[in-house]
């Protein structure tokens, strides 16, 4: 959410939001910042790494290799949960975060409420496909400084100022016209245009 790796070349000043630090090879630092405490470490051997996801039920990268839309539309028809909460899981897919969920669903034209095993194929299609273009856009832009999001060099990503629903309530959604809305859904703020994505 708001953790981040900081790389110090010389000594690493005095803050009470470092809460883990690595000595690299070259003596530089690599330092995890975390302000609102949420991130976890483990420590595997690397030939326990496969298991561990699949232990954690942690869902396929979003790249067209590891995406498969065949077991993403199977778990989404099978269940009776809501997509937006759902999507937020990891289970169907890895690193969809609240931002990138609203904005997923908005290019597919998915209401947030609406139940998994109530959408139809060409939906589930448009958001698996929407997931991977998406997440790589976020990843090309450097991810979403909405907040204080810096990367390990100290760079803001760019990622908001493509986004089409997220933080924009009240706007003119891009495609129609309508007002963006926001909503709680399951506890989380939810932004979507009402009549680009029926109920």
């Amino acid at each position: 959410m708001e953790g981040k790796y900081l790389l110090f070349t010389k000594e690493v000043p005095e803050n009470k939001h470092f809460h883990a630090f690595f000595t690299l090879d070259n003596g530089d630092r690599l330092v995890y910042q975390d302000v609102r405490k949420f991130g976890t470490m483990e420590l595997l051997d690397k030939a326990d790494e496969a298991t561990y996801f699949i232990k954690k039920k942690i869902g396929p990268e979003p790249t067209e290799q590891d995406f498969r839309l065949k077991p993403f539309e199977v778990a989404l028809l099978s269940s009776q949960k809501l997509v937006k909460p759902y999507l937020l899981e990891q289970t169907l897919v890895a690193g969809l975060g609240n931002i990138y969920v609203d904005e997923v669903l908005w290019a597919a034209k998915v209401h947030p409420e609406r139940t998994a095993a109530g959408l139809k194929k060409a939906e589930i299609k448009r958001l698996h496909d929407e997931t991977i273009r998406i997440l790589q856009l976020g990843v090309d832009r450097g991810g979403s400084t909405i907040r204080s999001y810096k990367n390990a060099l100290g760079e803001e990503g760019t990622m908001q100022e493509a986004l089409q629903v997220y933080g924009r309530t009240g706007e003119p959604c891009p495609r129609c016209g309508s007002l963006i809305v926001k909503k709680q859904v399951r506890g989380r703020g939810s932004h979507f245009c009402p009549r680009c994505q029926k109920r």
